[in-house]
């Protein structure tokens, strides 16, 4: 099989969005949810039997809501998350395939280190059944990849769902070289969330309506604010800041995650552990926290001169670095080179 007769995707399945890219310039992200017609009403209103992303979420109240990939976990024991994977998969993938005319299809997927490590079995299985050719791949190594940062680096990946840090060392990480934290993005949701109302007790409160407040300001130390939005009291509109509250909320992740990197940076040979600390990288959804890179890089900074950066502004690099992958290595070998082994050392870089 000739790679270049094959449409080629990179994926990044993760807990809150699930990013498509492929090699004929096609890009998608899609919500990582999947509904049900929780009635006969809802199935006259929606015309269809299952929702997928926005759609989803725009007519929740009408729908049974399902994330796949919840805590970046596939909870198998549970049939209707074991099942859901597998449809928004197909969902994503026959989108890309539709804007490519049809025709074969290999993929690469990078996915949460907890997934990764737990489902992968279960994963390759689901993605055999809707790809020619599949690959499963844990998110921070292909962010990596995407990068070219394959030695000396640490990659955070801050999700909706966990907080993945991954040290690249040359090899393709094995498990003592990856930690997921659960305090991530849905751990500030439900922290801002409880502050708020600690704070103005008789406003109603939406979790969706406060998740899009903190997609749109969150932060860190002193950097960006104020936060500035209207919450509904009594059915009327007022204007409140919430600056306070969110920033207290976004820092509520990062003294886990100093504390993971000190342990990773002390992981690597001492004669390197200076360029890692001037190569420390976060992405995903977190990376958007304004100063959540001056503040760890302060935090760090009686290790060395650190330097960390947020590279994740357009929200696929993930996909993108699967794509790469995709590209570069044939998918006749993509079987050969032990990715699918949580503790192989395939030599990179």
């Amino acid at each position: 099989m000739n790679r270049c007769d094959n449409l080629l995707v990179g994926i990044d399945l993760g807990t809150a969005r699930t990013q498509v890219v492929s090699n004929t310039g096609y890009q998608d992200i899609t919500s990582s949810v999947v509904g049900y017609p929780k009635d006969v009403v809802g199935l006259k209103l929606l015309g269809k039997s299952q929702v997928f992303g926005d759609e989803a979420l725009q007519h929740h109240s009408a729908l049974t809501l399902y994330h796949p990939l919840e805590d970046g976990l596939i909870r198998e024991a549970d049939h209707y998350n074991y099942n859901t994977v597998y449809e928004l998969l197909k969902h994503v993938i026959a989108k890309a395939s539709d804007a490519a005319g049809g025709g074969p299809v290999c993929g690469v997927i990078a996915v949460p280190v907890r997934a990764y490590l737990q489902n992968r079995e279960l994963l390759s299985q689901r993605a055999q059944d809707l790809l020619d050719v599949a690959l499963i791949v844990p998110k921070p190594f292909i962010v990596a990849y995407g990068i070219n940062r394959l030695t000396s680096s640490i990659i955070v990946d801050i999700g909706a769902g966990t907080v993945d840090i991954c040290a690249m060392k040359g090899t393709v990480p094995h498990s003592d070289d990856q930690v997921t934290l659960i305090k991530a993005g849905n751990f500030i949701d439900s922290r801002f969330e409880a502050l708020v109302s600690e704070r103005y007790p008789e406003f109603q409160l939406s979790r969706t309506q406060l998740r899009h407040i903190k997609e749109q300001f969150a932060l860190v130390g002193e950097y960006g604010g104020p936060v500035i939005t209207s919450l509904r009291q009594n059915g009327m509109p007022v204007e409140v800041d919430l600056t306070n509250e969110l920033r207290s909320a976004c820092e509520a992740i990062v003294p886990d995650i100093l504390e993971q990197l000190v342990t990773m940076v002390k992981g690597f040979d001492p004669e390197a552990q200076q360029e890692v600390l001037e190569n420390i990288f976060i992405s995903g959804g977190g990376s958007l926290i304004q100063g959540i890179d001056e503040v760890v890089a302060h935090h760090l900074v009686e290790y060395g001169d650190v330097h960390v950066r947020c590279i994740d502004e357009t929200g696929c690099i993930g996909a993108q670095g699967a794509l790469k992958l995709a590209q570069e290595l044939d998918p006749e070998v993509w079987g050969q080179v032990g990715f699918m082994h949580a503790d192989a050392h395939f030599p990179i870089g």
